[in-house]
C-alpha cells in the first residue's frame, strides 16, 4: 500500500509539472493557440522571436506584431535575400485562415525586437503580447542557446 501511495504521489507531481510546462509554452484565447515561443540568446540589439500559431477559430485572424511588457514594439518580419544578402523585411501582417496554422521559424518569418537593452541569455524568459487585430495573447518566450534553430521543448503536443 505504501508503494501505491508513493506511485500516486509521483504521478500527481508529474502531472502538476506537466501542467506548469503547458502554461509556460501555451497561450490560447478565442480559438487561437500560440505554442513554443522562443528566441536565440542575443549579443546585439535585435532578437528574433519564433512560435507556432494555430487558428482553431471559425474566422480569419491576422498576425500583425507584438509588444513587450514595457511597451517595446516587435515588428512582424519576413526573411528574404536582397542582392544575395540575407535580410528581414517588415511585413504588414500575415493572415491565418480558419483551421490553419502558421510557424514563425528561422529564415521564414519572425517577430523582431529591436534595441534590446540587455543581451538575452540562455535560460532567460521574456513576456510579450502577440497581436491579432483586436485580439491580443500574452505569450511566454523562452531564450534558447545562441545559434539555436528550434525550441528545446518542441515536438510534443500541448
Amino acid at each position: 500500500m505504501r508503494n501505491l501511495s508513493l506511485s500516486i504521489a509521483f504521478t500527481l507531481a508529474a502531472t502538476a509539472l506537466a501542467a506548469q510546462d503547458d502554461h509556460d509554452h501555451l497561450s490560447e484565447a478565442e480559438g487561437l493557440r500560440v505554442v513554443h515561443a522562443w528566441t536565440p540568446a542575443t549579443t546585439g540589439p535585435d532578437a528574433l522571436i519564433y512560435m507556432e500559431i494555430e487558428n482553431d477559430s471559425e474566422t480569419l485572424q491576422t498576425l500583425t506584431g507584438a509588444e513587450t511588457e514595457d511597451g517595446q514594439t516587435a515588428e512582424l518580419v519576413g526573411f528574404t535575400y536582397v542582392d544575395g544578402v540575407e535580410e528581414w523585411q517588415v511585413l504588414p501582417g500575415i493572415p491565418i485562415g480558419a483551421g490553419q496554422h502558421l510557424d514563425l521559424a528561422p529564415r521564414a518569418a519572425a517577430l523582431r525586437l529591436s534595441d534590446v537593452q540587455t543581451p538575452l541569455a540562455e535560460g532567460d524568459e521574456i513576456e510579450i503580447e502577440v497581436m491579432f487585430g483586436d485580439l491580443h495573447l500574452d505569450v511566454h518566450v523562452a531564450v534558447e542557446a545562441q545559434g539555436a534553430t528550434g525550441h528545446s521543448h518542441a515536438g510534443h503536443n500541448h
